[in-house]
This record gives structure tokens, sequence and C-alpha cells, in this order.
């Protein structure tokens, strides 16, 4: 019996410490250096960037000139109902010009990125607020039937 609870008290313990372990979540497609290392600036058209590197995460919408493609790939864990907290991040940007012709290649990381403050405020609406009552039952006796219509 003492043998038993022993080997039931070490079951619960491996159990409780096994659910403490951080849960990983990759996210993206990890680009390889030696991939980056063959698009060259000046030379390297769009279609040999996507045959290269795949589809990009993203395409940027609001260029002047050419078209921006980023390749963003990042890492997470959080452990049980905890907020994420990114681990690692790395961002990929391929500027074209207009000719779709790479102009430029970054290669940002965790560190390169700011964090954004958000702001709480609510925008004022006009109107009362309704309570449970009034919004279930707000309704009944506004409309006629279509027996009273004619």
């Amino acid at each position: 019996m003492k043998l038993l609870k022993t080997g039931l008290s070490i079951a619960v313990l491996g159990l409780a410490l096994t659910a403490c372990e951080p849960i990983k979540t990759n996210q993206g497609y990890r680009l390889d250096p030696e991939q980056l290392a063959q698009i060259e600036a000046g030379v390297t058209n769009k279609d040999t960037v996507q045959a290269i590197m795949g589809s990009p995460s993203s395409i940027a919408t609001f260029q002047t000139e050419g078209d921006a493609w980023y390749y963003i790939s990042s890492k997470t864990e959080h452990l049980a109902f905890l907020a994420k907290e990114v681990t690692e991040r790395d961002v990929v940007i391929v500027k074209f010009d207009i000719n779709d012709v790479v102009a430029e290649v970054k290669d940002l990381s965790k560190e390169d990125g700011r964090e954004i403050e958000i702001v709480e405020r609510e925008t004022p609406t006009g109107g009362r607020k309704l309570g449970l009552l009034e919004q279930l039952f707000g309704n009944l006796g506004r409309f006629n039937s279509a027996a009273q219509d004619n």
C-alpha cells in the first residue's frame, strides 16, 4: 500500500511539473541565410525572388515606387493561460523598383521592432444605454400586423 501511495505521489508530481512546461509556437517560414544571400539588389527580379523564397507573408499596399514584400516569422511561448510572449521575430523586407527588380533587402530582428502603445479611449455615441429587459421586450407592440394594414 505504501508503495502504491509513493508511486501515485510521484505520478502526480510528474504531471504537475509537465503542466508547467511552456507551449512553444512557430509561425511563418524560417528563411535560410543562403537563400537570402542569393538575392542581389539591382540584379534579381520578382519571379526569381518568389522561386527562391516562396510567396511573401505580406505585400505593402501603399508603395509609390515598386512593391515591398515582407517575409515574417516568429517564435512565441506561453504558460497555461498567461499571455503569449514573442521570443524571436525575423522580418525580411524585399523592396522592388518600378521594373520589378530588387532595389533593397532588409533583415530585421525582434530588437529592431518597437512596442506600440494602444489608446484606450472610446468614441461617445448618441442615445441611451438599454437594459437587458428593454433589449428583449423593446419591440413588442411596435409593429402592425398584416391584417391591420388592409
